[in-house]
């Protein structure tokens, strides 16, 4: 491209991110460039989440995923840059009108084109099929460009094929050899060349051109015609059976054949073409099924059998044949894989023979009537070739190769030989759902190797910090790998790219040995393009659901649905809801549910109202009832958190069923609190207490950031307020504001929330890019991983200061008790005073930039400790004011405690020392110690030295033990003086004593 010529560019959905593929939306580019100088977007004619036609392209014809923009009258104009100024990129974007899909390069980095100024000669080479094999003698179209006339040549290999004089050349190259070609592109013009090249192997193939699908239902006697093609002139031949029914030297078979009255009948075309062959099949069915009635106790999905056989059930009501293919069956149909049709016509089943297996993976998809091939919807784990070659053996080992040129597609994968999961910890006392300190996290952007494993190594710093349960984002089956998962495909299957689904039962387990919960954050409200549930009853296009979907409506019901809207008043939606929740409770062990978009569960069509959507639906509610009956079933204790943000009395009538629902606060009083951590303290924090929300009880989980929240400290460095030498965009100003305001948020009853590194003070926005510029179209993109920032002192204090108040929520009820007064609206001094059975708790703080007095900060006269710095103040006037610098806060009780979250240990620490009867001595020591435990059965020892902020300083031990009591003597001699923490675990409970070294 020229910066002063028009540039027309066309974009396929299918790549990259693939957001927007299969989408069936308008799609839309948001765009800028880059400049000398700067990796910033510049001169930006877009505006994100604006349906402008001017910014809409232009689909391609017959080319589904595909659509062109053209830049004109040029590339310079069209963005507005002067004529002295370079061009050096075009940054693209897309998306869908409303912005809620975006379609990125792979990894989720903006898409950048380079733009010439003319000046230079520059040459382009276009056509690269994107794929590292293409077909012999198949027409492969590509395009040179030059900037200026020159003269232009295509290579393959070192062959010349085609020559012009021009600045385009196009041509359709054939590739005639098999193996590897360069496709070789020259410019030449006043004696300079320029060159540009991509490399593609040339493989045999046959493709069958008639019938359009491999599957075709038939009847007997009846005449069909077989039609492939090789590409290249080879020796085809048309087999069934030992029998030989065509052969000739071409590239094209033609055959008539009368269906024999057999009922599954394979044809074959094989090709042979200079020592390569290649084959394809196409399968006759004749007859009708088998008409039987589903066993007894038959579910869908596929399900192993006392006996070893292994039952397969799928609802497909309105198909009328069903086949079970894989690697059991040479990806064909078989007379042994057709399915018994129900009577009724909605389910189709069959038992596979335990000797019909194989010994350790089935691999498998449905075939279903002349329609396709697809996966179980049911699967508990699935192949994808687009996604799996990005996924390690250190994250997930072992997994199958893809069955490539015999399945097409996602293929479900069953692991038949894993032995039983060895749980050792039940979660007997999980968390008081009204106590909870709720840490949410997304494992990609959390650890750099996104594993179960290594969260479950983390455990021991959510653990100090307080945190008493896990909310995971969504770990189900998602489209890509670079995710949030709220585009989930199979509800069922754990996504490969965070571990195997022993490395989250031992998450579960090791979670559950600290006392911690672990909730799934779970998206029902939709299902994306890939599922099957969309795929097998499909409309206009294979990506949306038609009329006769028995899961999906063809147009949503409310206007924030995404990807394919589910219809819960479904029967078969709602078995399929069901049997997905009760498999992660039973199989993972995991603790509850936090339903993403859960005010979507309706069939009352509000269209693009969001006001009505919010209003009282009892409909909704009995849906909503029914599925935490479900929950409660399985678990009783199971926790039910919707994010779901309707009208109070909804909520509230939803808060009294049952065991009682809990619902996300939304964006108050996350805004509120952002504000006044900036220092523009005339915002409302009361949105964080349930009974300021309608509820009658503490059923609201506030939070001050989530997923979906800009992070406090981004608009802290980027618009905080200032007066004098006093300015919150200086860092260790802003983390003292983080500090302030997580006090005056953990310190108020109620469940509470924070997002990862939260307690860091994050400062990355979330709409940050992957080359650090920020825009809306990057509010998935990955972001950094700060484990670095535990090195400084100013966030360690934050860490430690939220550790603090976890500690007193958590061993205390100061926080759980009742407010007896409070000032938490507009107004730069906020306070409350609550009263509990461990006494008296007097919180406050400044949240302006000046100094300010409060007027009342103790509830009654009296001695007064001062929580944080040990200090204690007698009160003999209740109403004497304090004056505070800005940003000053005091957490003041009516006993002494000291803090010790973060720092030493917890209750549960306390009891995980006295069941291992874990001791050191002698404590403190000159280097030499000795280290006593028993343990309760065999197991894995690992004794670690760690700093006061909990990082690795040695291992001292790691092996297996037996059970029994036992002495391990260490030797500290070249450690500096000073306090650490030494930590013992068995696998899966960790213990910590602190240790001092003289």
């Amino acid at each position: 491209p020229v910066a002063d010529q028009p540039l027309t560019i066309t974009y396929d959905a299918s790549l990259g991110t693939a957001g927007l593929k299969d989408c069936n939306c308008d799609v839309y580019i948001h765009t800028g460039v880059i400049l000398p100088g700067s990796r910033e977007w510049q001169n930006v004619p877009t505006t994100w989440a604006e349906a402008n036609d001017a910014w809409k392209l232009t689909p391609v014809s017959g080319q589904p995923n595909k659509y062109t923009y053209t830049f004109s009258p040029t590339i310079r104009e069209y963005f507005g840059v002067d004529a002295a100024t370079a061009i050096e990129q075009v940054a693209m974007v897309f998306r869908n009108a409303d912005g809620s899909l975006e379609g990125k390069a792979a990894g989720g980095a903006d898409i950048f084109v380079d733009v010439s100024s003319g000046d230079t000669l520059s040459l382009t080479l276009t056509g690269d099929p994107g794929t590292e094999t293409y077909p012999l003698g198949k027409a492969l179209p590509v395009t040179v460009g030059s900037t200026s006339e020159a003269l232009l040549s295509l290579y393959d290999n070192d062959s010349l094929v085609a020559t012009t004089t021009g600045q385009e050349l196009n041509y359709s190259v054939r590739l005639t050899d098999p193996g590897e070609h360069t496709l070789r592109a020259t410019a030449s013009a006043g004696g300079s060349t320029v060159s540009d090249s991509f490399a593609v192997a040339g493989q045999l193939l046959v493709e069958i051109l008639q019938p359009t699908t491999s599957v075709v239902n038939g009847t007997v006697g009846q005449s069909v015609t077989v039609e492939a093609t090789s590409y290249v002139v080879a020796d085809l031949q048309l087999v069934t059976g030992a029998t030989v029914l065509a052969a000739k030297t071409d590239s094209l078979l033609t055959e008539t054949i009368v269906l024999p009255a057999a009922e599954v009948i394979k044809y074959t075309i094989t090709a042979t073409y200079r020592g390569e062959t290649a084959s394809r099949t196409v399968v006759y069915i004749t007859g009708e099924p088998q008409v039987a009635q589903l066993p007894d106790g038959a579910t869908p999905g596929a399900t192993p059998m006392d006996n070893g056989d292994l039952m397969m059930v799928l609802r497909a009501p309105g198909k009328s044949d069903v086949f079970v293919v894989g690697n059991f069956n040479e990806w064909s149909p078989v007379i042994g894989s057709r399915m018994n049709r129900t009577p009724d016509d909605s389910t189709f089943w069959l038992q596979l023979p335990a000797d019909a297996l194989p010994d350790n993976d089935l691999l498998y998809q449905y075939a279903l009537d002349n329609q396709g091939r697809y996966a179980d919807p049911y699967s508990t784990l699935v192949l994808d070739p687009s996604d799996d070659p990005f996924i390690s053996e250190e994250t997930f080992a072992d997994i199958p190769d893809y069955p490539t040129g015999k399945a097409e597609g996602v293929v479900s994968w069953l692991r038949l030989d894993v032995p039983d999961y060895p749980w050792r910890f039940d979660a007997s006392e999980l968390p008081d759902p009204k106590k909870m300190v709720v840490y949410e996290l997304l494992v990609r952007d959390f650890l750099a190797d996104h594993s179960f494993r290594s969260l479950t190594d983390t455990l021991d710093y959510l653990d100090r910090l307080g945190v008493n349960t896990i909310e995971l984002m969504p770990v189900s089956e998602f489209e890509g790998n670079i995710s949030w998962g709220y585009n989930p495909s199979f509800h069922m299957a754990l996504d490969k790219y965070y571990g195997s689904p022993e490395d989250l039962k031992a998450l579960v387990d090791a979670a559950h040995s600290r006392g911690m919960a672990v909730v799934l954050d779970v998206v029902y409200n939709h299902a994306f393009g890939q599922s099957p549930l969309v795929q097998m009853w499909p409309g206009a296009e294979s990506f949306v659901p038609g009329p006769d979907n028995p899961y999906a409506n063809v147009t949503a019901r409310h206007p924030f649905s995404v990807g394919t809207d589910l219809n819960h008043e479904s029967a078969l939606t709602k078995e399929y809801v069901k049997t997905t929740l009760t498999y992660w409770l039973e199989e993972f062990h995991v603790d509850g549910f936090r339903f993403d978009l859960s005010k979507g569960f309706t069939q009352t069509d509000y269209g693009k109202d969001v006001e009505a959507w919010g209003r009282y639906d009892a409909s909704r509610i009995a849906i909503i009832e029914d599925y935490a009956d479900l929950v409660w079933s399985v678990n009783d204790s199971a926790y039910v958190i919707l994010e779901h943000l309707a009208e109070p009395r909804e909520e509230e009538e939803l808060a009294r069923y049952g065991n009682g629902m809990y619902f996300w606060s939304g964006f108050q009083p996350h805004d509120a609190y952002l504000q006044a951590s900036m220092g523009y303290g005339e915002d409302d924090l009361r949105p964080a207490l349930s009974a300021n929300r309608g509820f009658s009880d503490r059923n609201l989980i506030a939070y001050i950031e989530s997923h979906d929240e800009e992070r406090m400290m981004y608009k802290n460095l980027a618009f905080g307020n200032s007066n004098g030498d006093y300015d919150v965009k200086d860092l260790p100003t802003a983390l003292d504001r983080v500090e302030l305001s997580n006090v005056l948020f953990y310190s108020l009853p109620g469940p509470k929330m924070l997002w990862q590194f939260g307690e860091l003070g994050y400062d990355y926005s979330i709409n940050r890019c992957p080359d650090g510029h920020i825009d809306e179209s990057c509010r998935t993109a990955p972001k950094p991983i700060v484990w670095n920032y535990r090195e400084n002192a100013d966030r360690r204090d934050v860490y430690n200061t939220v550790a603090d108040m976890l500690y007193l929520r958590n061993n205390y009820d100061y926080f759980h008790g009742e407010i007896t007064s409070s000032q938490l609206g507009p107004g730069n001094i906020k306070y409350v005073h609550l009263d509990s059975d461990d006494g008296q708790a007097a919180v406050f703080g400044n949240f302006g930039v000046t100094a300010q007095t409060i007027s009342n900060p103790f509830p009654t006269t009296g001695t007064w400790y001062d929580y944080l710095s040990g200090d204690s103040t007698s009160v003999s006037d209740a109403t004497s004011g304090m004056e505070l610098a800005p940003g000053e806060y005091h957490i003041y009780l009516s006993q002494r405690i000291e803090p010790m979250g973060g720092r030493l240990s917890t209750s549960l620490n306390d009891r995980n020392v006295a069941r291992l009867e874990f001791g050191v001595f002698p404590n403190p020591n000159a280097g030499r110690l000795t280290t006593t435990f028993t343990l309760e059965q065999r197991a894995e020892v690992t004794l670690t030295l760690l700093d006061l902020m909990g990082r690795p300083v040695s291992q001292l031990y790691r092996g297996t033990l037996p059970a029994g009591p036992h002495n391990l003597p260490g030797q500290l001699d070249d450690l500096p003086a000073g306090t650490y923490f030494l930590r013992l675990t068995d696998g899966s409970t960790a213990a910590i004593q602190r240790i001092v070294i003289r």
